[in-house]
């Protein structure tokens, strides 16, 4: 076996441990009715697996294993925060549109989360995640997209169960990098893409796009969807009006 496979192995490996471990801390916590319910077994499976790939290396991460990005857990919604990107749903689709601002207590960091469409329903559905540094000019240190995709997909109550290896495509907002993942959650196996704006370091620009009724998106849709982001007063005010157009306040 080459060196390459077997670095590339042990990646992918630390990058699973990652979000197992995180996937237990979420499962730690008391859960509710319906969804939540769900969320729940999603993530004992999860900590079950990991269990086996930690039994598997001696209890020990890989040496290549990536730095664990912050949990989610560490925010708490705050809704006197204005939000830091708007969008602008195509015409002809009808679904709802939620943002979610929330804070690291003690700290100006945030973590903000837009979401069109329903995880659970048969539309379409888009989810942007925005990471914001603690102050401006600071870089912001970043997980693998495996390991953020799979992070945000637990917090719908689903699970990454494929992924391709991440590429990269260029845009006028600069390079995107994109993956094709596949979730499981309550409606089944859902074809999805996630995504991450490259070209920003202040701010940590990413998500998931999936189709309508198990239609599988390509690379133009996902450019259009992101074309449909603009940044508001607040987004500018961190540097997005570098990548997304202005958007209203």
């Amino acid at each position: 076996m080459s060196m390459e496979r077997l670095e590339a192995g042990a990646a992918q490996d630390g990058a699973l441990i990652e979000f197992f471990k995180y996937a237990c801390q979420v499962g730690a916590r008391p859960a509710g009715r319906g969804r939540l319910r769900l969320r729940g077994v999603v993530l004992l499976a999860a900590c079950l697996i990991g269990g086996a790939i930690l039994s598997r290396n001696g209890g020990q991460s890989p040496v290549a294993a990536p730095a664990a990005g912050p949990s989610h857990i560490a925010f708490v919604a705050n809704e006197r925060l204005a939000p830091m990107v708007s969008f602008s749903p195509p015409d002809a689709i009808r679904a709802p549109l939620h943002y979610q601002a929330r804070m690291r207590e003690n700290s100006t960091e945030r973590w903000d989360t837009l979401t069109f469409g329903d995880a659970g329903g048969n539309e379409i559905l888009f989810r942007v995640t925005l990471r914001a540094a603690k102050s401006a000019g600071s870089a912001l240190p970043r997980s693998s997209l495996f390991v953020e995709l799979a992070k945000q997909s637990a917090e719908i109550g689903a699970a990454v169960v494929h992924a391709t290896n991440p590429e990269f495509f260029s845009t006028s907002r600069g390079p995107i990098e994109w993956a094709e993942v596949t979730l499981s959650g309550a409606m089944g196996e859902r074809p999805c893409l996630g995504f991450r704006l490259d070209r920003l370091r202040e701010i940590d620009l990413s998500g998931l796009a999936c189709g309508a009724h198990g239609a599988t998106l390509d690379r133009v849709a996902l450019g259009r969807l992101i074309d449909r982001l603009s940044a508001t007063g607040s987004g500018r005010e961190l540097g997005l009006g570098e990548v997304l157009k202005s958007g209203a306040t």
